[in-house]
């Protein structure tokens, strides 16, 4: 791995959240308070991107408190745009706990066009925010756990946006005290879910890409540290998914997903070395992330400027080549920080039920399914079907912005278009069998 020094004027000290092109070009980077272009600048309405002021007020701008609180995720809709997923603070549920609920900004590289939408009000596990492309190679599956239960919420971010879809009620319950520790993490292949936390342990579930379900619940029990205090550990899973790997302050341990018996597994790869640097902070385990090149880093939970590395993580037993404090980090210091991001390289599964997208994309002015009008159009425009159908529809700019967006059913649709200003705009019709009708239709002012 090549570390570069990046000329910009703030970075992000904890819960670093970056944005590259398909080349690995930064472009946007956020630190759960403000978003940030390449040369530090914080993008037009990109401030006080945390919704609360405790945090805001407490951390910011400096940084946020909590990692693995933050991702950012492709609109399926437009190749320019983003969404920014946030795990951010709420007033007291009344029960003595903080709530943690989902909350999401939707920009461009330049501009942020919706910010701090709560998608979920509810007492969520914080620094445990992950996604997994949906079998169809186009849409994301978010699966976010109530704290205390075992009540999973699912998420669906489509070209229409994000949408909640249902809450599971499988395996054990996890714990509060828990809430702050360890990683949640698919695996590489998108068929496996794991939680894992220093108090509840490892729980492993088996994940449907087409449906969002998990199944197959299976509880591991790991070793833990009773030093470590509760703002700690890490987890991450081998490219061949087969293993996984925990992170818990002294001991890292390995666990063979493939094995008839998971807890018979489980072995110890690693124990911390004893090594400090500056003589005052142990590089000991902390969060952890399979990175491009098939590695895996994990950080440390003080003040550090080392990461440790596993080379070779699809191999079993001390196979991996477990180096602590393997990458030294020349340009700053870490505080138990690891980038978070989903596997971008995950496509359609081949073969299931759901591996096609099906666009039946129409010329506002052909087709025999779909009739536009009138086209351009002044006050409104009308959408006209053969068949009658239900579905979302939404209406967005040449800069893939959405302007509007509503539920349709029957044999037409009017959307009105008087306050728009004069340009060409797209339109998206979604039934609910999953089929996507696109047009365009151009907007003018009356002179």
């Amino acid at each position: 791995m090549k570390i570069k020094k990046f000329p910009v004027s703030t970075w992000p000290f904890r819960s670093p959240c970056p944005w590259s092109d398909k080349e690995g070009n930064l472009i946007l980077f956020a630190n759960g308070c403000e978003i940030y272009n390449i040369g530090g600048s914080v993008l037009n309405n990109g401030n006080h991107i945390t919704p609360d002021n405790w945090v805001y007020d407490g951390y910011c701008p400096d940084y946020y408190p909590f990692a693995g609180s933050w991702l950012f995720l492709p609109d399926p809709a437009s190749d320019s745009l983003f969404y920014l997923f946030g795990l951010g603070h709420r007033e007291s549920t009344g029960a003595g706990i903080y709530g943690w609920g989902l909350y999401a900004s939707h920009l461009s590289g330049q501009e942020v066009f919706e910010k701090n939408t709560l998608i979920c009000a509810d007492s969520l596990f914080r620094s445990h925010l992950t996604a997994c492309r949906h079998a169809n190679g186009r849409d994301w599956w978010l699966v976010l756990n109530k704290v205390k239960t075992n009540s999973y919420y699912k998420y669906l971010l489509d070209p229409f946006g994000i949408h909640f879809m249902n809450l599971q009620d499988i395996g054990m319950p996890t714990s509060w005290e828990g809430s702050a520790t360890g990683q949640c993490a698919f695996s590489p292949s998108g068929e496996t879910f794991i939680h894992y936390d220093n108090v509840s342990d490892m729980y492993v579930y088996d994940f449907d890409r087409c449906s969002g379900e998990l199944s197959n619940f299976r509880p591991i029990s790991i070793e833990h540290n009773e030093d470590t205090g509760n703002s700690l550990g890490g987890m991450a899973i081998s490219p061949n998914s087969r293993f996984v790997y925990t992170f818990g302050y002294l001991y890292s341990y390995q666990v063979d997903l493939q094995a008839s018996n998971l807890q018979a597994s489980v072995t110890q790869v690693a124990y911390w070395d004893s090594t400090y640097v500056n003589n005052v902070w142990p590089t000991v385990f902390g969060k952890a992330a399979l990175a491009p090149n098939g590695k895996i880093y994990a950080a440390i939970p003080g003040s550090n400027t080392y990461l440790h590395v596993i080379h070779n993580p699809n191999a079993k037993g001390d196979s991996c080549q477990f180096e602590q404090h393997g990458l030294f980090l020349p340009y700053s210091w870490n505080v138990n920080d690891i980038v978070n991001f989903p596997n971008f390289r995950l496509g359609k599964k081949l073969g299931s039920a759901c591996d096609t997208v099906y666009t039946g994309v129409k010329e506002t002015s052909v087709g025999m399914d779909i009739q536009v009008f009138p086209n351009p159009a002044f006050s409104h425009v009308n959408i006209s079907l053969l068949a009658p159908a239900q579905g979302q529809w939404s209406l967005t700019d040449v800069s893939g912005k959405r302007v509007q967006a509503g539920t349709w059913e029957g044999l037409s649709l009017q959307i009105e278009v008087e306050s728009l200003p004069s340009g060409l705009y797209f339109f998206q019709l979604r039934r609910k069998n999953g089929s996507v009708y696109a047009g365009k239709v151009a907007v003018q002012r009356k002179q």
